[in-house]
């Protein structure tokens, strides 16, 4: 249930222009869009959500001719509230976001 949850929130958050992530579950979800949209491998494990985000950032586009795309890269970057436990349910969100 919470991986159909996030993904339904962070898919309708792209449509505004003024949104932020809420937790480790949207990151996750957020980065694994992202990964797959610039065809950056899926990980198949990860230790730490923080270090996951500035690796994904490092590798993609600043900008993107996708609006949807461009809000997500801008709330990504913008997110600075996350926890570093993880479960295997956010590895399944950021799994969620390469489908």
């Amino acid at each position: 249930m919470i991986p159909l949850l996030t993904k339904m929130a962070v898919d309708r958050k792209c449509e505004f222009e003024h949104v932020i992530l809420l937790g480790n579950y949207e990151l996750a979800y957020a980065l694994g869009k992202l990964s797959k949209y610039y065809n950056l491998p899926q990980k198949e494990s990860f230790q730490n959500i923080g270090e996951l985000k500035e690796e994904v950032l490092s590798k993609i586009g600043a900008t993107s001719d996708d609006i949807k795309i461009e809000r997500l890269i801008r709330v990504v970057r913008e997110m600075d509230s996350f926890s570093e436990e993880m479960d295997e349910q956010i590895y399944e969100v950021y799994s969620l976001g390469f489908e």
